[in-house]
C-alpha cells in the first residue's frame, strides 16, 4: 500500500510503501523504467541487521559478480538532507535478500527471521512494484516474471551445490510440479500434447498456474541460498502446498 509519494523529480519518482508493517523506500527510474528498493531500509531497519553485520553484508554483494550488477547508490532525499543510498533493483531482491547469513543457532531458535525472510522474497517484488505499475497481472507479466525468477534458481542451484549436473535442475523443477500439479515436467507436457523442445511448459500454464510455480521456485532458491538441502526444502513445500490443495 502507497504510504505517501515523497517526491518527484525529472528522472525519479520516489514513494514510500507500506509491507508487512514496515515502511520501504521504493525509486523509479523514469529513463529505464526499472524500480529500485532502499535496500538497508529492509535488511537494518526492517530485518533487523546490526550495524556491523550490514558493513559486511554491503561488502558480500558488491563483490558478488551477479548482485553487483542490481544495486546502484542513489541520491535520495532525507530527513538530513540529500543522501546517497544503497538500492537494489526490485528483480534482485529476492537474491540480495538470500545473501543475509543466517546460523544454525538463528535456524532453531529464531525461525520467525527465516520466516519473515521468506516473506520478503515472496511478496515485497510484486507489492512494491505495484506502487508504480498497478495490480493488473496479465499472462505475458507474470510469464515474464517467472522466467526472470526461473533463472535465479538456476543460477542460486549453480551457486550452492558448486555446478551440479544437469538432472540436478529437473529435479527441482520436478519436485515443484509433482507438488503442485501430481505430475512431473514430462507428464504435463505429455498431457497437453507437447512434443518438440522448443514447446516449454510453462508456456502452456495458466496466468495463476504461472503464479504458483513462481512462488513455489521462489521458495527454493531462498531455503537453498540458506544452506537447506533438497529433503527439507520438499518437505517445506509439501506442508505450505498441500495443505492448500486439501484445503
Amino acid at each position: 500500500m502507497i504510504k505517501n509519494e515523497l517526491v518527484k523529480f525529472k528522472e525519479m519518482e520516489i514513494m514510500e510503501v507500506d509491507f508487512l508493517g514496515d515502511d520501504i523506500t521504493v525509486v523509479k527510474m523514469n529513463d529505464t523504467g526499472k524500480i529500485y528498493v532502499g535496500l538497508k531500509w529492509i535488511v537494518q531497519t526492517s530485518i533487523g541487521m546490526s550495524e556491523g553485520q550490514w558493513q559486511s553484508y554491503t561488502r558480500k554483494i558488491q563483490h558478488d559478480i551477479v548482485l553487483s550488477k542490481g544495486i546502484a547508490n542513489l541520491q535520495l532525499p532525507t530527513k538530513g538532507g540529500n543522501q546517497k543510498a544503497l538500492c537494489c533493483e526490485l528483480d534482485f531482491l529476492p537474491l540480495m535478500l538470500a545473501k543475509i547469513s543466517i546460523t544454525p543457532d538463528m535456524k532453531n531458535n529464531h525461525e520467525e527471521v527465516v520466516d519473515k525472510l521468506i516473506q520478503y522474497q515472496l511478496k515485497a517484488k510484486d507489492i512494491l512494484a505495484e506502487a508504480f505499475f498497478g495490480k493488473k497481472q496479465d499472462w505475458d507479466k507474470q510469464r515474464f516474471i517467472a522466467k526472470h525468477d526461473r533463472t535465479k534458481m538456476t543460477d542460486k542451484i549453480k551457486e550452492e551445490l558448486n555446478n551440479p549436473k544437469g538432472y540436478v535442475y529437473s529435479n527441482y523443477t520436478d519436485m515443484v510440479y509433482t507438488i503442485l500439479f501430481n505430475k512431473k515436467a514430462k507428464q504435463i507436457r505429455e498431457g497437453k500434447g507437447l512434443t518438440k523442445q522448443s514447446q516449454y511448459t510453462r508456456d502452456y500454464l495458466t496466468e495463476q498456474e504461472l503464479k504458483s510455480v513462481d512462488e513455489a521456485e521462489t521458495i527454493v532458491t531462498g531455503l537453498i541460498a540458506l544452506g537447506f538441502k533438497y529433503d527439507y526444502i520438499k518437505d517445506q513445500l509439501q506442508r505450505k502446498y498441500i495443505k492448500q490443495i486439501n484445503g
